[in-house]
């Protein structure tokens, strides 16, 4: 029997570390979002004590289709394509937003920081959530593949040895068969024997239904001379009347 090659699974101390880092950027991402994006709410005209809800909208839709994602992980692509497209739309707002914020702050206070390495630094975090999302769910998605693969391949091993136990069994049926109706015809040989030697012997009906009748008077069946016919005639004798000695020719 040939096994298939299986991809090892990664090991449940591996899938929770990767979630565990995936949590962390998640609190680390929303947190650096949260105060450039209600900046730049205020900055755009949303009141002070409104500008909080923006940055909850957009990240917010961020957190939620990563929950989605981990929730439908295992189902098909067509249920996985509106979580992973409000991911990346809401990845997309979150990167723009903080990174015109950066360069907002680096012009207003001249600290004399290339506005791109400002727009870069502020476009880290959510990039980097997605990037690690996306990681964390491929490592789930190879992990239920190797454990479908690993049982479709102990269903198949499971499938030939049961064909193999049932092909031994039936082929020592045969044999079992084959070895009965060999020694039904040496039987019958022997019995058909024994009893044309009982005539010869000149048996009465009654002593051939009983052959202990025969055997208390003294009569054998007559053997013929040659190789072979004792242990014949012996084997024969002890089957009929177990346990009897084989009684003597008439005189």
């Amino acid at each position: 029997m040939k096994t298939t090659k299986i991809p090892n699974e990664p090991h449940k101390a591996v899938l929770w570390t990767a979630v565990g880092a995936t949590v962390v950027i998640a609190v680390g991402a929303f947190i650096l979002s949260f105060a450039a994006l209600t900046d730049l709410a205020q900055r755009s005209g949303i009141e002070a004590h409104l500008a909080w809800i923006w940055p909850i909208i957009v990240d917010g839709m961020i957190v939620a289709a990563t929950v989605a994602i981990v929730a439908l992980n295992g189902h098909d692509r067509r249920a996985m394509i509106y979580p992973w497209s409000l991911l990346f739309f809401g990845a997309i707002v979150s990167t723009a937003a903080n990174s015109v914020h950066a360069i907002l702050t680096v012009e207003s206070t001249q600290s004399g920081i290339p506005p791109v390495v400002s727009a870069l630094v502020a476009a880290m975090p959510p990039v980097v959530l997605l990037a690690i999302t996306h990681l964390t769910v491929h490592m789930y998605q190879k992990r239920a593949e190797a454990a479908e693969q690993r049982a479709q391949e102990q269903a198949r091993l499971d499938a030939e040895q049961a064909d193999l136990d049932a092909e031994r069994a039936a082929h020592q049926a045969e044999v079992e068969s084959a070895a009965e109706a060999k020694y039904r015809a040496l039987y019958e040989a022997q019995y058909q024997r024994f009893t044309a030697e009982q005539r010869d012997a000149g048996w009465t009906p009654e002593e051939e239904m009983d052959p202990g009748l025969a055997a208390a008077e003294g009569l054998e069946p007559a053997a013929e001379a040659g190789p072979g016919n004792a242990p014949l005639y012996d084997d024969t004798w002890e089957r009929i009347a177990p346990g009897t000695p084989a009684p003597r020719p008439r005189d």
